[in-house]
Order: C-alpha cells, then structure tokens, then sequence
C-alpha cells in the first residue's frame, strides 16, 4: 500500500514537470555524407560512385603534385640557363652564379610549399592559379634579394637576379594557360565541402594603426641615435624613413594587420603582422639591392625592423589579451544581471513548489543509501556531513545529481528546476566564470532545493602544500605559490595573462568569497566544513534571493549604507576583507553574533593586510571624499548597513536618519565596551545633539581625537 502511495506521488509529480526535450539532439546529430534518397540500392548505388570518383580523385592528386614539382623544377634551371646564356654568352654557371642558383632553388622550394604550388586546388580557376603564381614569384624574388644583401653578395647582375625570376614567372605562367586549357578539362570536377568565407565580424582599429605607426617611429630614431648619437637624420635617412612609412602603409593595407577580428587564437592574430614584416624587409632589401644603395648602413635599417617588429608583437599580444577578454562571455557581475538571470527562470509550478523537507513526502527510492553505498562511498565524511544538514530521506534518489566536472556545458544540459540536489565533487576553482556557474546550479534546483559544492580556500591550500613538502621547502615555495594563484588572477593587467595561460584552473579563493558570491546569486549558506583539506559547503537554493548591491572587488570599495533621512548613500574605504564579504553579514551574524565592542565575532572577512589598516585608521581615509561630497558630516554616528541598521531598536532607527552620519562618531569618544553601550553612547549623542548641535559636535570631536591620539582608540 506505500509502495502504491509513493508511486502515485512521484507520477503526479512528474506530470506538473515541464516536458523533457533531447539536448543532446542538436549536439550529436550530425548531416549524412551521402543523404539516402530513393530505394536502399539506388542510394547504395549512388554512394560507391561517390567514393570511386572519390578515390580516383585523390589518385590524381598524387600524379599531379609529383609532375608540377618536376616541371616546376625543370622550368627553374631553364630560367637560370637562359639568362646566364644571355648575359655571359654560355650555360656554365661561374663560382658566385652557382651560389646564386643553390639559393634560388633552395627559396623556390620552401616558397612553393607555402603557397600550395603543387596542389591541384590552386589552380581551380584562373584568378586563383595567376594570383598564387604572381605572389609565389614576388616571394621569391625578394627573400632573394634579401638573402644577398645581408650576405654582401654585391657583384651580382642585377639585370640577371630580376631577368631570372622574371622569367620563371613567364614560363609558369604559360604552363598554367596550357594546363588550363588542356589536362585541367580532363579531369574530374573535386566535389569537397566548401568552407566558404570568414564571416565574422571586425573592424579597422585607428588606435592600432596610430600605435604601430609610432613604434615605427620611435624604432627608427633608436637605433640611428645608437648609431651616430644624435637624432638629427641626414638626407638619404630622411628619404629612408619616408620611403619606410610608405612600405608600412602598404603592407599594413594589403595584410590588414589594424582589422580586428574575432580570431580563433593568438597564432592567427598575429600572423597579419609577421606577413607584414617580412613582406616590408624582403621589399626593403630589394630596393636597395635594385638602386644600389649599400651606403646606407644595414644595422639602421633592418635593426629598425627588427626592433619594430618585436615591439609589435609584444604590444598585440597585451591589446589581443584586453580585447579578446572583453568579447568572452564574461563572468555576471552585478545585481542586475543576476536578477534578469534569475526572472528568466521559468516555474514549471506556479503554485506548487517542490521542497524536499515537506511534512508527509512520500519518494520511491530515497536517495541516502545510494549516496551513502554508491556514489559517496569513497567519501564517508563528506557523506556525514551532507547527512547531518540535509534531510536524505525526503529525497527521491532521480532528483539528485552528483557531478565530477569543471566545464559549466555539463551543467546547462541539465533541464532547468527538475532537481533537488546537485552534488560537485570537482573544486570551483577550475571554473573561469564562478558567478556563471552558481548561476547555472541555481537555475537547476527547485526552489528549496540544495547545492553542494568544494573549494580550495587560502587556509587549505596552504595546509596541502605544507604536508606534501617538508617544512623549509614549503616555506621556500609557498609565498611564490600565494603569488601566483591569489595575487596575479586579482591584478587587473596580469589576471588576464593569467587566465589566458591556464584557462582560469587552479587559482586559490578566499572562504569568504567562496561563500560570498554563493549569497550574491541567489544561495543561502546552510553550512561549510573542512574535509580531507578542502573546504565543502553546502547552499540552499533561495525563492526569493536578497541582492541589494554590486559587489565591490577594487582596492576603494563604495558600500552602501543608511544616509540621512534613510536614503542610501555610498561610503568609500580601503578594502579590508575580500571581495563578496558584503554579502556574508547576515550569515556572519547568525553564526557568530556580536563581540563586546559591538564587532562580529571570529570575521573571518577581514584579510591579513585589512587588520593592520584597520589599526593604523588607513581604511577610513576614502571617507574624506564623501565628507566633501556632502554625504558625511565631520561628526556624527557611524554609517551602518542596512542590516546592522535593522539590529538597532526602532525609535534610535528614528532619531540616526535625522542627522547625516559622520567621520567622528561618538564611539571614539565614550568608547563603548560592547552593543549595549554602543546603543547608549549614540542615543546620548543623539538627543544633546539635538539640543545643541554645534557645542555637542565641539565636545565630542574634541574627546574623540583626544582618544584617538592619545588613548590609540581604534575601531578594530
């Protein structure tokens, strides 16, 4: 009879879930090669003719790229021998003509592999032949060029140089009109799928161009100071900058280097600019070679390049990391953004919501034992600990989700608010996005449902590294280690080199903005505890989540306190705890409470380095621009949270929000011992000040200075 009564319950409740739809459909279905059309033998059919025609092809290819090397090849030593025959009257090549063939040849090879010379498909049609031939030869030509002119060879014919490669283009030329004309028609037409243009969108980038153009400029003017130590150029250097810029321009337009692109990886971004430099070089070493220009030193111009060229590279790969950064999907990271997140969410049960620990919930198989035996069993303590603050029994084992992956893919196949349970054995600290990720859970759960998760915190990586090493080189390696993983992924130019080389893994997060960022989407921390040197949490998926602020992750942080007349206002400090701790004083309170001096006990928010601010008064120092702003009175009671605030009795709420708060409060001058006192302290304050506001802001100021100077009064 219960069995009866759990199975109607759970049809019941699969019936109110939306319908399920195949996610994987439109992942892993993948369009026929040779679609089936007609009868099973006709497409059969139809098939091998495509793989004959197929394989007969390719048996082409094969034929065609050995005759077009041998040809090609047999046209490059005529090219040589009929000039030679032409300038010195005979084919026998002298000493310094044979250097030349060795590396004309030896560039002819690499430059044809290159451009695909021996490829049946560049020559598909007579543009694409011409162009590949056109731009292989100039190639050549230059790289040449270039080659003998950093190598001295200066007693060469230039008429035999530029007559030689000219007349390889010739020969080429018109074996590829006979070609085209004759073996091109016999062959069978390639059916390969087409890959079609780059579609994607870029635009030309002035500050790209006015940056290199500068670079250029300032490369230059280096090395000839480095050179003659002055900057003043002499004439044919004038001309030699000018005629720089010139091939710069060129070049940058004919590779559109300064377009940017949604490139797929660094390698393809910069590819533009590698063309660019040695199309510039060789371009150079042609021109001087072709107008004899040796009396221009070589160091100058082509150190120019060079450094130009380093430069370059190093500037774009800083401007592809800021540029690519901002065009990923980036981590949520305002309220707004989470609220519009979390109101996407569609309710598959407007008036019914599914929470586990319900009185009388019947499920089929509850999921504590598989948990316990199966998917847990390795891990009896983190299985304890989810047991002593979750209620298993109440779960249906087909509503729970234990999960070992770091790649937020896996959890948007998920159907959104079909779960009661996610477990993630994988740390998030290998989550690029962590927000995204909360999120994503978030949107999983049931209302009420739960979400445990594990992390590294500071604390715990710290304990790793000090039982997998001996003590002195764990304390050789570690502040390298805290460096690295906590310091570089905070800072706003290296994070981004950070997370370009390691994909956003491995980085060490605080405990408080771990937890903090659970609270800022949408997640109410039931409880934490470390395990195996690993701190796991566990998080309940809130109906209705709290967010009321941004959060703040700069060294000045703006928070959000009661004003005067109850309106907010944005008090600046220096941050002291870590980001997210904001969104933990709630939590914080309910856990901890109150110290005597009206502080949070064991605020484990605070940081290290936030301590000693906080000693020295540091932190209260931004405070000055919202004095001046008009936000802040000279003296006056502190500016509180909107939940501190809600801890204070309602007629003292009252009389605060009639006067601006202060930079003084009157905490410095009674120094209260615990919130009790601090109540008394302001009420007092309060009620003289309202009396005689101008001798009571006297009194006090001039006790809390006193207190502070003297006494080393602080707010700790």
């Amino acid at each position: 009879m219960q069995n009866q009564e759990r199975n109607t319950i759970v049809s019941q409740r699969k019936a109110t879930r939306a319908p399920r739809k195949n996610k994987y459909l439109a992942v892993t279905a993948k369009p026929e090669l040779f679609p089936v059309t007609g009868t099973f033998n006709e497409s059969k059919k139809k098939f091998f003719e495509e793989v004959g025609n197929r394989q007969y092809f390719e048996s082409k290819l094969k034929l065609f790229r050995t005759v077009s090397f041998l040809v090609g090849f047999g046209m490059l030593v005529f090219s040589v021998l009929s000039l030679n025959f032409l300038r010195q009257s005979t084919v026998a090549l002298a000493d310094r003509y044979s250097y030349f063939f060795v590396i004309l040849a030896g560039v002819w090879l690499v430059v044809s592999f290159l451009f695909q010379k021996f490829e049946l498909t560049t020559y598909s049609t007579y543009h694409k032949g011409f162009s590949a031939l056109l731009k292989s030869n100039a190639a050549v030509l230059f790289l040449v060029v270039s080659i003998m002119v950093l190598g001295g060879l200066h007693n060469l014919s230039r008429v035999q140089i530029f007559g030689t490669v000219s007349a390889l283009f010739l020969t080429e030329t018109i074996a590829f009109i006979i070609y085209s004309a004759t073996v091109k028609k016999a062959l069978p037409e390639a059916k390969f799928p087409f890959s079609g243009k780059d579609l994607r969108q870029y635009h030309f980038s002035f500050f790209l161009f006015f940056a290199d153009f500068l670079m250029l400029t300032v490369a230059f003017f280096a090395f000839y100071y480095y050179k003659r130590g002055v900057f003043a150029l002499l004439p044919e250097y004038q001309n030699m900058l000018w005629l720089s810029y010139a091939l710069w321009f060129v070049t940058g337009m004919f590779t559109k280097k300064f377009d940017v692109r949604n490139h797929k990886n660094i390698y393809h971004a910069i590819t533009p600019f590698v063309k660019s430099f040695f199309i510039i070089f060789s371009m150079t070493a042609g021109i001087i070679y072709a107008f004899h220009l040796f009396y221009l030193s070589r160091m100058q111009i082509f150190g120019t390049f060079v450094l130009w060229f380093g430069a370059e590279l190093t500037f774009y790969f800083l401007y592809y990391l800021d540029w690519s950064e901002m065009q990923r999907a980036n981590d949520v990271q305002t309220v707004d953004q989470v609220k519009e997140v979390i109101e996407s969410e569609k309710k598959v049960t407007p008036d019914i919501t599914f929470a586990p620990q319900t009185e009388g919930n019947l499920v089929s198989l509850p999921a504590k034992e598989k948990l316990r035996h199966v998917y847990l069993k390795d891990r009896p303590t983190l299985f304890q600990f989810v047991a002593d603050n979750i209620d298993l029994e109440k779960f249906d084992i087909n509503s729970v989700k234990v999960l070992n992956t770091h790649i937020l893919y896996n959890i948007d196949i998920l159907e959104n608010q079909t779960i009661d349970l996610i477990i993630n054995l994988h740390r998030i600290n290998d989550f690029r996005h962590l927000n995204k990720y909360f999120l994503a859970v978030h949107q999983k759960i049931y209302n009420g449902g739960f979400f445990v998760g594990v992390v590294d915190t500071i604390e715990t990586h710290r304990k790793q590294i000090f039982e997998k090493f001996p003590v002195l080189f764990a304390r050789a390696i570690y502040p390298l280690d805290f460096v690295v993983r906590r310091i570089i992924p905070k800072l706003p130019v290296f994070k981004k080199l950070y997370f370009f080389v390691t994909r956003g893994k491995n980085r060490v997060l605080s405990k408080a903005e771990t937890l903090g960022r659970l609270s800022f989407c949408g997640f109410k921390i039931v409880a934490s505890q470390e395990i195996d040197n690993s701190l796991y949490f566990i998080a309940q998926c809130d109906k209705n989540p709290s967010l009321v602020r941004n959060p703040s992750y700069g060294p000045i942080i703006r928070l959000k306190r009661i004003g005067f007349n109850g309106e907010p206002v944005y008090i600046r400090k220096f941050r002291t705890m870590h980001p997210y701790s904001e969104f933990l004083q709630e939590y914080i309170h309910e856990q901890n409470h109150l110290e005597e001096n009206g502080k949070f006990k064991n605020d484990f928010r605070i940081t290290e380095w936030g301590k000693v601010l906080r000693r020295l008064w540091i932190d209260e120092l931004p405070q000055i621009i919202n004095f001046f702003q008009g936000d802040l009175a000279l003296v006056g009671v502190r500016a509180l949270s909107e939940h501190y605030f809600s801890l204070y009795p309602d007629d003292l709420k009252q009389m605060r929000t009639k006067f601006k708060p202060g930079l003084f409060p009157p905490y410095y001058a009674d120094l209260p011992k615990n919130f009790e006192e601090i109540i008394v302290s302001e009420r007092n304050y309060l009620e003289q000040k309202m009396k005689q506001p101008f001798v009571t802001d006297v009194k006090y100021f001039t006790k809390a200075v006193f207190n502070i100077v003297f006494k080393k009064a602080r707010s700790l």
